[in-house]
């Protein structure tokens, strides 16, 4: 079992990477798309217009590319419809004005890590459920469909983040890029099913609102100018244990055709036990009430729920996908070497350092982070852990060495069962991003972000900036080649099919090979990386959370 830790307290962002996706579609089938272009009344920009079945949409033009931001595809889920699965979206009559870049679903600003589109302190709106699209063009040219689903412990975070833009994915690899918002916390994560029979799977509707965006993709893409039979879902942490569970629902290869899962794996979807604990940690229990509750209040009995518990369960791990039993079957690992994702190609990864983030928050900074990790480590293999210590000192301090057996257990470790399960099937590639800030804290969670994104901004990680004023041909240059890699993999399924920057070839993950990229300074391909640290962990069970 994956673990939580007793006294690991993490606000904001999240390791334990929990998203969500969504249940209800869009309406009808995508119609023929006509392409023109107007004036969006602001100066002499002009701004892209296509049609949908569900009606017109303006958008405006950016260097080349055609951008649509605010799209609803659901319906708000306000009123009755709150904690509710998510109900498809009515036609518009006119046109849409797809200018919107600021929506953000309900949630307090994470001051440290998010990068939001402005400077509100509290988001309220819970007509949220909207998505944005940057396009080369809204014709029939069918160009490979990526879909972005952000982290934050599905409790922070929103599509709409200017680290998250998708010019440089679309213009470069000549992509659709779709980033989606879901509803996050309390709202969207929380199950209720125990107090009102009729509520029940209302904790995954963070994960319905997911699977309804991409629902929506594969009916309209094609009107933006995008493959509806090529889409690649990309998630980060908490969107990357989304995308996890919704390989362990039926059939997922009818929602997309490939994934990139970064640092986030089935590990962090919740075990039923573990939703059932926090369910009755919630402090109210009369739904009527809960539903007609203010927005600011409702995030307020949040904030005190997520306080009720310790730790990790209290803060980075509260909220995500959990196997329900209907909807996510059973665990992910389990499911995926059944063959249940059997029609999806998988690119999985994580980064060098990955816990390191959570000292930024933590008393004591990495050491208070490294002692807490008594608490986190598993049971199960408690015999053994003065011999799995003794390997990873080799080289390392021992608070190196504990922060990077919990790196391992909770990142890295999880990620290469799930590509050594997929692998059975599919083809499956696995990377580690090692390239860290010189004046950082190490290659820690979220780095790899502006490097696929190609903005290179690096919102909660120390040193990047400064790293990016004094090397920014490197990085540039690194994150070209990644965003080539990406853009590579959504068209074809092989990261190394399109390499226009020189770069190693990248072999599929197979066993006992075990061929990973290292993405650094320059990249490289490395076998087994500490295969003799991997192999301390065999016999740990990465399948779902619990306490």
């Amino acid at each position: 079992m994956f673990r939580v830790p007793s006294v690991l307290a993490v606000a904001g962002t999240a390791l334990a990477l929990a998203t969500a996706t969504g249940t209800a579609t869009a309406t009808a089938t995508a119609t023929a798309t006509a392409t023109a272009t107007a004036t969006d009344g602001v100066g002499d920009r002009t701004a892209c217009v296509t049609r949908t079945s569900l009606g017109v949409v303006s958008g405006t033009a950016d260097a080349g590319l055609c951008v649509f931001r605010g799209i609803p595809y659901a319906a708000p889920p306000v009123g009755e419809r709150r904690f509710r699965p998510p109900q498809p979206v009515s036609p518009w009559k006119g046109t849409l004005r797809a200018v919107d870049d600021a929506r953000v679903c309900p949630q307090d600003r994470d001051v440290l890590t998010e990068d939001y589109p402005d400077d509100r302190k509290v988001y309220t709106d819970e007509d949220c459920l909207h998505l944005n699209v940057w396009t080369p063009r809204p014709d029939r040219a069918k160009r490979p469909v990526i879909v972005f689903v952000h982290g934050g412990a599905a409790r922070y975070g929103t599509g709409n983040e200017p680290r998250y833009d998708g010019r440089r994915l679309a213009a470069r690899g000549d992509a659709v890029v779709v980033s989606l918002n879901y509803r996050l916390g309390v709202l969207g994560w929380t199950e209720l099913g125990g107090l009102d029979p009729s509520y029940r799977g209302s904790g995954n509707n963070g994960l319905r609102d997911q699977m309804t965006a991409l629902r929506w993709v594969r009916r309209h893409v094609a009107d933006f100018g995008g493959d509806p039979a090529n889409v690649t879902v990309v998630g980060e942490s908490a969107g990357a244990a989304s995308i996890s569970a919704m390989l362990a629902t039926d059939h997922p290869e009818r929602l997309f055709r490939r994934a990139v899962l970064q640092s986030g794996s089935g590990a962090l979807v919740h075990t039923p036990a573990f939703e059932r604990e926090l369910a009755a940690a919630f402090p109210i229990r009369d739904i009527a009430a809960l539903r007609t509750m203010p927005v600011a209040d409702v995030l307020k009995v949040q904030e005190k729920a997520v306080a009720a518990l310790p730790g990790a369960a209290g803060g980075a791990l509260y909220f995500g996908p959990y196997v329900d039993g209907t909807l996510v079957r059973e665990s992910v690992v389990k499911r995926v070497a059944a063959g249940n994702a059997r029609g999806v190609d998988l690119l999985v990864g994580s980064d060098r350092d990955e816990v390191n983030f959570f000292g930024q928050f933590t008393p004591n900074g990495l050491s208070g982070l490294a002692r807490q990790y008594d608490a986190f480590f598993p049971k199960e293999l408690a015999a053994r852990r003065e011999r799995m210590t003794a390997v990873y000192r080799k080289g390392r301090t021992r608070r190196e060495a504990a922060l990077a057996m919990f790196t391992d257990q909770s990142v890295r470790i999880p990620a290469l069962r799930l590509a050594e399960a997929q692998s059975r099937w599919r083809p499956t590639y696995v990377y580690q991003f090692d390239w860290a800030p010189p004046k950082g804290i190490g290659a820690v969670h979220t780095i790899e972000l502006p490097f696929v994104f190609g903005t290179l901004r690096f919102r909660g990680v120390p040193g990047g900036d400064e790293a990016l004023r004094t090397d920014r041909a490197r990085l540039t240059t690194l994150s070209n080649q990644m965003v080539d890699a990406w853009t590579s993999f959504a068209r074809t399924g092989d990261p190394a099919a399109r390499r226009t920057i020189s770069r190693p070839a990248w072999p599929p993950y197979r066993t006992p090979r075990r061929a990973t990229m290292i993405w650094d300074l320059p990249p490289k391909v490395s076998d087994d990386p500490r295969g003799n640290e991997r192999a301390l962990w065999n016999g740990l069970a990465f399948d779902g959370t619990t306490l």
